[in-house]
């Protein structure tokens, strides 16, 4: 019998220690990483929402638009789209460079540069982004000498969190000038707009 409480009692003991070693609460910390994101490009399609431009086809695309260089009317050339959730505020330049092609070759090679007006207008977007006015570069006359390139900033978030804008642009050629110049014949008019972002 006394063997049986001693169990007992060694029982009890073992059972009070490891209740007393129970006390109290345990906590499991959980956490999450989330990376910013800063998506940016061109495309030939007008994005509406926020989804559509981070989903949507971002980076470098060809407009469809046939640009007529002999008329003085602003001409739709394509869409600018910045999606940003990042820390640090973005800021878009724009380097519009101008149309060129080159009519014949060695020393009979000649080079015209038909300069133009980039502009562009705010589509749809939050209140996060600031959009600068004004355009780039200006529509004259057509030359055989070299033409710089325009650029500005065009704009800058604020805030935190979500900051998304799209931008519709638009290239305005002096239509008249160019047909008094006599612009050679040629489907090989090329030219070049370049954005890009900072993050301060």
């Amino acid at each position: 019998m006394k063997k049986i409480i001693a169990t007992f009692i060694i029982a009890l003991v073992a059972f009070s220690a490891f209740a007393a070693s129970g006390e109290g609460s345990s906590t499991l910390t959980i956490g999450a990483d989330v990376a910013g994101k800063l998506l940016h490009g061109f495309s030939t399609t007008a994005y509406t929402t926020a989804d559509t431009v981070k989903d949507g086809t971002i980076g470098t695309a060809t407009s469809t638009a046939t640009l007529d260089l002999e008329i003085g009317t602003a001409q739709q050339i394509g869409y600018y789209n910045l999606y940003t959730t990042g820390a640090a505020q973005a800021t878009v330049n724009l380097t519009a460079s101008p149309l060129t092609v080159t009519m014949g070759t060695g020393d009979d090679a000649v080079t015209y540069y038909v300069p133009y007006q980039l502009s562009w207008a705010a589509g749809s977007g939050n209140d996060t982004v600031t959009i600068t006015d004004g355009t780039i570069g200006s529509a004259v006359v057509a030359k055989t000498t070299a033409v710089a390139s325009s650029n500005d900033d065009v704009l800058t978030t604020t805030g935190s969190g979500l900051r998304w804008q799209t931008l519709s642009l638009s290239a305005t050629f002096a239509g008249s000038d160019n047909v008094s110049f006599g612009l050679p014949e040629s489907d090989a008019y090329t030219g070049t707009i370049v954005a890009a972002v900072t993050a301060d």
